[in-house]
């Protein structure tokens, strides 16, 4: 349900604050929004243009729906504690629009807490003034980036100039940042007269004389102009003194600087002097340049104390400010003087960019060798000790102890050192002092930590930069630069390609450091080959163990005794595995399926592993699942993951991989979430997402098929969709499914609706496919569907020249029809299905005899999810995706298994579907999910349950073209499975 609720804002009122948050498009307005965290709100009914069905003639209509609405404060209290959709299961997400007003809410938040905001005086009528507030956008266009993203629900309100108009999204999406920001500057305590007590209080009216309302407004309008804009405004910049005294006045000069482009200045003195209503600035005219400085010195004096003093002068020009000015004016006036349209000029020694603050940092790791120490050039000892000490620098200078105590000693915010100015917070400045040459002992994964993110967390002080030095400092540049030397290879009987070579050397490099890996090359790039090359190098005695689904075990050996004929291995698997650890040690590679590590934790957890490999390492995404915590059990001097898809959908995928590969590296999973993945994923925090690609990318190698000198000899990849018209049956079960589900009144809530939309979906997914499959009998296939009767055509020509392909379905039963049916029209005795039921053994035979024999059928028909990982089935040319998985990386993988090295020849994918059905509307949504890997279809089927009745009969409803051969008596007398 919560993914129905719609959200639109509604403003209204005589100020911004009092617009509305209008929530609508759920069968139960209330219950949606409580599940969600909203405030219910009360009953109202909501103006709206929305689009019409795809079978109607006009694209959108004007409607009045039914909504609830919420006033601005509370909404946005709500809106803003939402997580963020990634965050939550499928079936407990909110729509898009929920989510971007959510997004919206936190920027406007954002606005607020950091003085964006101006107030506005406009006509309130006869002898009135409306006193308001209005949020100013932020400068780096994220208000803007929101408003291209708002989804059509989300500004659906009708707009009040045209009924077939709905309201622009960054009008609306300005609208709603003034409503929070009005409202929130009247939560405080009000003003007791004036345009004060109206800008705070509830009752925005100031009373004045009818000729003092337009200079009230013209007063207003110079802010931020009539627009928003102004065509210059006031500057101001901040010079260094002359000479080293820390107690020298601070010159701040005053200038007229245009609005829209901030190279254009005049010094004051040049506009108190003009004296004409109008003047030039380098070619550019500006309209009362004298009125714009006096406005502007007026709220700089606001905002910024200081400047108060030059409002008593008659042609103020500049400001002496006194050194505890100044750091004011850094610390905190620059920001608010900057957020309010004043543009501010600061020394580049002291701005963000180039300040040379006073600051404590860590050093960690021994500069000379030391035998204790836990990290060396030549590797890590996670349980060894690294040491660390505190150092005190100005920029890149340290300081000794007699330099910071004269510093210190001076008590001034500002001090001149080694020729230029440097902030210093004298308090902190004592402190400092005090913990110089300290020191203590970090655990050996700490200190690499730290030394990787550049900094490190220390209670009191927060995140403390960390300087590596000696043997930890000769690792980090080993870790960020390319792997040395050469691939060795012995044992292996395999001719590499270059990039699987620096694959190989870069895992062997990995293990030597002893430090864990993660290859996350595409699928079909060889992870399976360079792995085996690295257990081949390490013949020391010790087994190794490979962790893999069990739909791959049999692939694992095969491709052991392939490439590495001289490594022994044991298959623990099945009734007569191994039952001690002894049992298990004799063996180079041990292969097992993930099942089995949580069923034999204890008894893995015994041997001692040389190497522990994960294949399909996404399988412990989850790291509270039972089989992530058994691998992390598992002790090993080398660990290694593969994985295609290292982060599917949240961080915290990337967490439970990198934490199986090197324990504690990423911290607890509660820090994690903290420092990285909610600021990245709720947030876009930048800085979070280059800190967490700094400690974790040395342990990640990455390779795409299209990277350049990657795999330049795989071929190119054709995709194409295959329309296919449904037969008169099939249009007529299907609008009878329809329409017994649709037509009943009451398709209950929660769970109960889920699964009855899901069965709906199944039937029709099975009626697309063909009759047989939906009713269950075994009657005559040919000419009954439209799908079958334009796959038997592909495929016969495929056969006929000479070529092999791969036909995927989801449906057992389906793929039974396939078995009994192809074998006539492709000329063959058998078509060969490969499915979960399968027995390994014969799934081997299966996959060998396809790959290998010339005498093979040329169709293998492969269960999606049977076939979707750890299968190489290159000799196909063709890949058919007879009905289609609704998440395209499921479709993907599929694909993959022909697509990937050992392929040679074009590979061609044909997607089957049917026109004018759900699968059509559902084919255009999966292309869009490619491009966004957030959308809502990523989750499978579950999602459209929570559609409306209305959008769900849209989805899933024929056109009229598809339904025009249907007979109404055919609808009737239509019996519906159970």
């Amino acid at each position: 349900m919560p993914g129905t609720l719609q959200a639109t804002f509604w403003p209204g009122g005589r100020v911004p604050a009092d617009g509305h948050l209008a929530l609508w498009g759920a069968p139960d307005l209330a219950g949606a929004a409580t599940e969600l965290g909203l405030p219910a709100g009360r009953p109202a009914t909501l103006p709206t243009v929305l689009p019409r069905s795809p079978r109607s003639r006009t694209r959108v209509a004007a409607a009045d729906v039914p909504a609830r609405v919420v006033p601005a404060l509370p909404a946005v209290r709500a809106l803003a504690a939402l997580p963020s959709p990634a965050e939550l299961p499928p079936w407990g997400r909110p729509s898009d629009a929920v989510a971007a007003w959510s997004a919206a809410a936190k920027l406007a938040l954002e606005l607020v807490t950091a003085g964006r905001i101006a107030p506005v005086l406009r006509d309130g009528g006869p002898g009135v003034v409306i006193a308001a507030w209005r949020a100013v956008p932020p400068p780096d266009g994220r208000l803007a980036a929101l408003a291209d993203a708002l989804p059509p629900a989300a500004h659906a309100l009708r707009s009040d100039e045209d009924d077939d108009l709905v309201w622009p999204p960054a009008a609306l999406l300005q609208a709603f940042c003034d409503a929070v920001a009005d409202a929130c500057a009247r939560t405080g305590p009000s003003a007791e007269t004036g345009t004060a007590r109206a800008l705070s209080g509830p009752d925005p009216t100031v009373p004045v004389a009818d000729a003092d309302v337009e200079a009230h407004a013209a007063w207003a309008a110079g802010l931020g102009g009539a627009d928003g804009r102004a065509t210059a405004r006031l500057c101001v910049r901040l010079e260094t003194p002359d000479g080293s005294d820390p107690d020298a006045p601070w010159p701040l000069g005053y200038l007229l600087q245009a609005a829209d482009d901030p190279s254009l200045r005049l010094p004051a003195s040049e506009v108190w002097a003009h004296g004409a209503r109008s003047m030039e600035m380098l070619g550019r005219r500006v309209g009362d340049p004298q009125e714009s400085l006096v406005k502007g010195l007026a709220e700089a004096a606001r905002l910024f104390p200081p400047i108060d003093r030059s409002l008593s002068e008659l042609r103020p020009t500049e400001l002496d400010l006194r050194p505890d000015d100044v750091a004011e004016l850094l610390s905190s006036g620059a920001a608010g003087l900057s957020a309010a349209g004043i543009g501010v000029l600061l020394p580049a020694e002291l701005t963000a960019q180039g300040a040379r603050r006073l600051r404590a940092r860590l050093r960690v790791g021994s500069p000379t060798p030391d035998p204790g120490q836990g990290i060396t050039s030549a590797g890590l000892d996670a349980e060894g000790l690294a040491d660390f000490r505190w150092e005190v620098a100005i920029g890149d200078e340290l300081l000794s102890a007699a330099e910071l105590a004269e510093i210190a000693a001076l008590k001034q915010p500002l001090v001149r050192w080694r020729g230029r100015w440097v902030r210093v917070d004298p308090d902190e400045a004592l402190r400092l002092a005090d913990q110089l040459g300290l020191g203590g002992r970090l655990n050996g994964i700490d200190a690499l930590a730290a030394a990787l993110a550049g900094e490190r967390e220390v209670a009191g002080l927060g995140a403390v930069e960390v300087v590596a030095s000696g043997g930890l400092a000769e690792l980090v540049d080993r870790l960020r630069g390319a792997a040395p030397g050469e691939p060795r290879l012995a044992g292996v009987e395999a001719t590499l390609r270059d990039y699987q070579l620096r694959g190989v050397v870069w895992l062997q490099a990995m293990g030597e450091l002893g430090l864990g890996a993660l290859l996350a090359d595409d699928m079909g790039l060889g992870k399976t080959l360079q792995t085996i090359a690295l257990l081949t190098d390490r013949a020391n005695g010790q087994p190794h163990l490979v962790v893999c689904p069990t739909s791959v075990l049999g692939n694992w050996e095969r491709e052991l005794a392939r490439f590495a004929p001289g490594l022994g291995v044991i298959a623990h698997h099945g009734p007569e595995r191994a039952d001690t650890p002894d049992g298990l040690s004799a063996g180079a590679v041990v292969v097992t399926s993930y099942g089995l590590v949580r069923r034999d934790a204890d008894l893995l957890a015994d041997v001692d592993w040389d190497v522990v490999v994960l294949d399909e390492a996404q399988q412990v995404k989850n790291h509270a699942s039972q089989a992530a915590r058994a691998v992390r059990r598992l002790p090993a001097r080398h660990r290694v993951a593969l994985t295609g898809t290292p982060v599917e959908n949240r961080l915290s995928e990337l967490w439970s991989i990198m934490d199986f590969c090197n324990p504690r590296l990423l911290g607890s999973f509660a820090r994690f979430k903290e420092r990285y993945a909610i600021p990245i994923e709720r947030w876009r925090d930048a800085e979070a997402a280059a800190r967490l690609r700094a400690l974790s990318a040395p342990f990640v190698l990455r390779r795409a098929k299209t990277d350049p000198g990657v795999a330049d000899d795989l071929p190119a990849k054709n995709e194409i969709t295959v329309t296919c018209t449904l037969t008169r049956e099939q249009v007529t079960l299907y609008q009878a499914a329809v329409t017994a589900l649709l037509d009943d009144s009451e398709l209950g809530e929660g769970i109960e609706r889920q699964g009855r939309v899901l069965k709906l979906l199944t039937a029709l997914k099975q009626i697309c496919n063909h009759p047989a499959q939906y009713l269950g009998e075994p009657g005559v296939l040919r000419g009954r569907s439209g799908k079958l009767d334009r796959a038997t055509e592909m495929l016969a020509e495929i056969a006929s020249a000479g070529e092999r392909a791969l036909v995927f379905t989801q449906y057992r039963a389906m793929g039974d029809l396939l078995v009994r049916h192809l074998p006539g029209p492709l000329g063959v005795r058998e078509t060969p299905f490969l499915h979960g039921g399968v027995a390994r053994k014969r799934r081997d035979a299966m996959v060998e005899r396809f790959q290998t024999d010339p005498a093979a059928p040329p169709v293998l028909l492969v269960s999606l999810k049977a076939g979707g990982t750890g299968l190489n089935l290159t000799r196909a040319t063709h890949v058919l995706h007879f009905d289609r998985w609704w998440n395209p990386a499921v479709e993907d993988q599929a694909t993959d298994r022909a697509y990937r090295i050992g392929q040679t020849r074009t590979v061609t994918v044909h997607k089957l579907v049917t026109a004018g059905t759900v699968e059509e509307r559902i084919a255009a949504l999966l292309e869009d999910k490619r491009a966004l890997a957030d959308a809502v279809v990523g989750s499978g089927e579950a999602w459209i349950s929570d559609l409306s009745d209305d959008d769900l009969r849209d989805l899933v409803s024929l056109s009229d073209a598809d339904v025009a051969g249907a007979d109404a008596a055919d609808l009737a007398d239509v019996e519906i499975p159970a």
